[in-house]
């Protein structure tokens, strides 16, 4: 009777226990895998529209770059006059060399006769019909892609097509300020093809991606290994593009496959407007979700590996569960019998049981009082918008850096940080848009420095980074504000809109100016103030005559 029972009640525990986990398995499996696969899904899509948009970056900061070459060299005044051909000549031949993007470099008088070029090409010539001289006489003039008209059988073909140009042309002006003619240059389109193939080729995920820049009427300039370059695209994407919006979207393509396509404007750098381009970066839609179908079927299997898994313990422990009862059962019918005068103490399932909600109660106190008390030291410590260091964290790692700094023989940087011009972006944008830029300056502030250094927020836009130097100390903190300016040049998008900002630094070091931290902050702030005075977006290392300034312009 005993032993029916027992493997009754085992066989019934088990059941129900493995009924239940598979029931949860199941449950769970479908509850994760659907949230886990939208989240890494819009994870690829994002990852694929950041390219887009890194791409579209690198090439207007490129165009904006050579564009500013140009001007400076269209400055020179044996340009201007156009009276010495050969030292003309001599000069951009040499530019030429050094930047070999500048395919042909041509200096054009005012009849838009080709006086001096690279390699003597079109000397003599009259291009006066073409876009460089029409445009350029006007003023600068950025001209789109185009075929080669007049050089196509002077350079070889590129992927078996011919050379691409992009045109970028200055007026020039004797000390008269009389028009004497035009400087005209040719950028090779191979230039766009390489940033495409070694800066964004792809990793991880993201392999195997193609990229497209596509020209304001939807035809594609470049493309991958020359795919579709020549051809018109009607895409979703692309519509987003040319309204100024950075996303992703899943667009079925001329060959009928559907793709993961990001997509981003190429709109222009600082005062260079762009030629509206549009960056498309696709990706076959089951490579790019290829992780989220292999997460669901991962998570599916696993549940089923569990299910069988939490089957068998079950049936195992109910084991321990019927053992108990059936020894309290022997012991009943031997009092019965006379045999015995009292209950033996059983360990089991009762007692296991008592001992098992106590310790988890206690335990659970425990972790709730900790997980509290970290909670209070965390926010004690830290800056709620950006989740920087505060003050009262700056004051305690000032303590152990200065100790370490002392140990080690070394040196402390106190860089003080100022966003300049950072109250328009609230007033423009309104104050959401100014806490996105902060917490994104924050997160790019800490991309700039080692572990152990330390990032804090004393209020409004002033920040304090505090980092460990070698003996050098100056060169290290000035290497490191360069850094950082550099960082926070790069544009911010906040709402849909892209948002750029600079920030003045103001730098002292340990022990060199003080050895005292709040006069190491004052040193800091003074540097701040004459870095902000000198026209901000730059840094100033602090020195003593700056102590004797009674007067700080103001931070704005």
């Amino acid at each position: 009777m005993g032993k029916i029972l027992q493997v009754g009640i085992r066989v019934q525990v088990a059941l129900a226990t493995a009924l239940m986990v598979v029931c949860l398995a199941a449950l769970m499996s479908f509850v994760v895998g659907k949230r886990s696969g939208s989240d890494l899904q819009n994870q690829i899509g994002l990852g694929v529209s950041d390219i887009a948009r890194q791409m579209a970056d690198e090439l207007d900061r490129t165009m904006w770059t050579h564009r500013g070459e140009v001007s400076v060299l269209s400055t020179l005044s044996v340009l201007r006059e156009l009276q010495d051909t050969q030292e003309i000549s001599s000069i951009i031949n040499r530019l030429r060399r050094e930047i070999p993007i500048f395919t042909w470099i041509g200096v054009l008088d005012r009849d838009g006769t080709v006086v001096a070029a690279t390699g003597d090409l079109l000397v003599g010539a009259n291009i006066a019909q073409r876009p460089v001289f029409q445009y350029g006489k006007n003023g600068q003039f950025i001209g789109d892609v185009h075929d080669a008209k007049l050089l196509a059988e002077k350079f070889p073909l590129y992927n078996g097509e011919p050379i691409q140009f992009v045109d970028i042309a200055v007026p020039l002006y004797n000390e008269d300020d009389e028009f004497t003619g035009v400087l005209a240059t040719h950028l090779s389109w191979e230039w766009a093809d390489t940033v495409r193939k070694s800066l964004f080729s792809g990793q991880g995920i993201h392999q195997n991606v193609d990229i497209f820049v596509v020209a304001q009427d939807g035809t594609v300039l470049l493309g991958a290994d020359g795919g579709l370059v020549g051809a018109k695209l009607d895409l979703d994407a692309l519509g987003e593009a040319q309204r100024n919006h950075i996303g992703w979207k899943i667009n079925t393509w001329s060959d009928g496959e559907e793709y993961l396509t990001g997509y981003a404007p190429a709109d222009g750098h600082l005062d260079y407007d762009g030629l509206n381009w549009s960056i498309l970066v696709r990706q076959h839609v089951d490579d790019a979700l290829a992780p989220v179908h292999q997460l669901r079927r991962d998570i599916l299997l696993w549940g089923v590996v569990l299910a069988a898994v939490f089957s068998f313990i079950s049936w195992w422990a109910a084991g321990f569960l019927v053992g108990p009862i059936g020894k309290m059962a022997n012991a009943i019918e031997a009092m019965k019998r006379g045999e015995i005068d009292k209950l033996p103490d059983v360990q089991g399932a009762r007692e296991i049981n008592i001992l098992s909600r106590s310790l988890q109660a206690l335990l659970a106190k425990l972790t709730e009082k900790d997980a509290a008390l970290g909670e209070m030291q965390h926010i004690a410590h830290h800056d709620k918008l950006t989740g920087l260091g505060n003050r009262l964290a700056l004051d305690v790692y000032f303590e152990h850096a200065i100790a370490r700094a002392d140990r080690k023989k070394g040196e402390l940087a106190v860089l003080m940080l100022d966003l300049d011009d950072f109250k328009p972006i609230n007033d423009r944008f309104g104050h959401a848009a100014g806490d996105d830029v902060l917490r994104e300056v924050a997160k790019r502030l800490r991309r700039c420095v080692r572990g152990g250094d330390l990032v804090a927020r004393l209020g409004g836009d002033e920040m304090v980074l505090v980092c460990n130097v070698e003996q050098d100390g100056a060169a290290e903190a000035t290497m490191l504000a360069e850094r950082i300016l550099h960082e926070i040049l790069m544009p911010f998008i906040t709402g849909g809109n892209r948002v750029s900002i600079n920030m003045s630094i103001g730098i002292s070091l340990y022990p060199g100016h003080s050895q005292q931290p709040d006069q190491l902050l004052e040193n800091a702030d003074s540097a701040l103030y004459v870095a902000k005075a000198r026209g901000k977006n730059g840094y100033v290392l602090y020195s003593d005559d700056m102590a004797q300034q009674e007067i700080k312009p103001s931070r704005a």
